[in-house]
């Protein structure tokens, strides 16, 4: 059988690290991209086209040479950033926001994901169509716009119209979120929230934990669905969610839509903050303090977290003090487990129930028929 996977070229712009490029061309791969190539220009990203001229003139050879279907850049374009280069190398051009927003898309079930990848890119697209606005009152053809201004401008009318009306569900559907949460903490039920960098294995331990089936495969943002069940903590029980992973360099915009999806880790009483042990010690760090960046955004208390330092399994003789050590500088306690093998389950257990009892007042664990704590 043939590859038919789209074809892509990745462009970069200054000083990225080689983990950080390297988990760019793996979210392509997510996305079902065959990556050709990396151009990386190590200067300041240019206003106009991202690249300066010259190294712009290499990407244009490669494209009429390699014939890639998408040219995708790490950093977030700006509206002439996308205009110009369009217009030089004549390919779809998207940048790594959009191409996260593809992967959201596949993977998205429920009604609320789906309304926030919309609302997230309707965000992105408005400054964008702004400019095609402005070309077009200039009396500029600007291809797939080339419809005319009023064309362009009904478009926008529309586009706004729609995000107002994605708000005011999304404003319905927290409504309701927040109202079972209430309703779970009246019934005596601790909330722990299961998050982490993306790829750590939280839906592997998600699935040991309540004994479900989640679809795992390994690859960033498997999970964008948050699911809650409830699980026995060694004679405590709780409710269990899984969410979406953390991942690097994301802008404000998509911490605002997509983190407003896991307001049960803004809500729990415990964090279960994984991370995958057998990562080098550089790329652990650089995972870890991402994450710590995001929980202090989020506005997560230390005190709430307890991190749990995944595929131990794979560790075989590798020194792993260095990165103990590094968790133990933030934080006081941890646990180290095997999700895939079992190992350390059972002390995770006794961990997540030594943390929660003393929160607990009223255990009234499944005696009422009329709540159904998972919603």
């Amino acid at each position: 059988m043939g590859n038919n996977r789209a074809k892509a070229l990745l462009l970069v712009a200054d000083d990225v690290g080689e983990n950080r490029i390297r988990e760019f061309q793996l979210l392509s791969e997510a996305g079902g991209y065959e990556v050709l190539d990396t151009i990386i220009q190590r200067r300041r990203p240019d206003t106009r086209y991202y690249l300066g001229i010259g190294k712009l003139g290499e990407v244009e050879s490669l494209v009429r040479s390699l014939g890639p279907d998408v040219v995708i850049t790490y950093h977030q374009l700006n509206p002439i950033q996308y205009v110009n280069l369009e217009r030089r190398l004549k390919v779809r051009v998207m940048d790594r926001i959009l191409l996260i927003l593809e992967i959201f898309e596949r993977r998205a079930g429920s009604k609320e994901a789906k309304l926030q990848i919309e609302l997230t890119r309707l965000r992105l697209e408005i400054p964008r169509v702004r400019e095609f606005i402005r070309l077009a009152k200039m009396g500029e053809q600007i291809g797939f716009y080339g419809g005319g201004e009023y064309a362009i401008e009904a478009y926008y009318r529309y586009m706004m119209r729609r995000v107002a009306h994605i708000r005011r569900e999304l404003s319905a559907i927290k409504k309701r979120r927040e109202m079972l949460v209430i309703k779970r903490r009246d019934y005596g039920l601790p909330q722990v929230a299961l998050t982490g960098y993306t790829s750590a294995g939280k839906t592997t331990l998600f699935n040991r934990l309540a004994r479900e089936s989640k679809y795992v495969d390994g690859k960033p943002f498997a999970t964008l669905d948050t699911y809650s069940r409830l699980v026995n903590f060694n004679g405590l029980n709780a409710i269990l969610t899984d969410t979406i992973g953390f991942i690097d360099d994301l802008p404000p915009l998509l911490i605002e839509s997509f983190y407003a999806t896991i307001a049960e880790v803004l809500n729990a009483d415990l964090v279960l903050f994984m991370m995958d042990i057998s990562d080098d010690y550089r790329e652990f760090s650089r995972k870890f303090m991402s994450s710590l960046k995001i929980f202090n955004d989020l506005g997560i208390s230390r005190t709430k977290i307890l991190p749990v330092l995944n595929k131990v399994d794979l560790m075989d003789g590798i020194d792993i003090n260095d990165k103990i050590g590094l968790v133990e500088s933030e934080f006081g306690n941890y646990v180290l487990i095997s999700a895939k093998t079992g190992v350390g389950i059972d002390d995770l257990r006794d961990a997540v129930r030594s943390r929660l009892e003393p929160l607990v007042v009223n255990k009234r664990y499944g005696n009422s028929k009329n709540f159904n704590p998972i919603g």
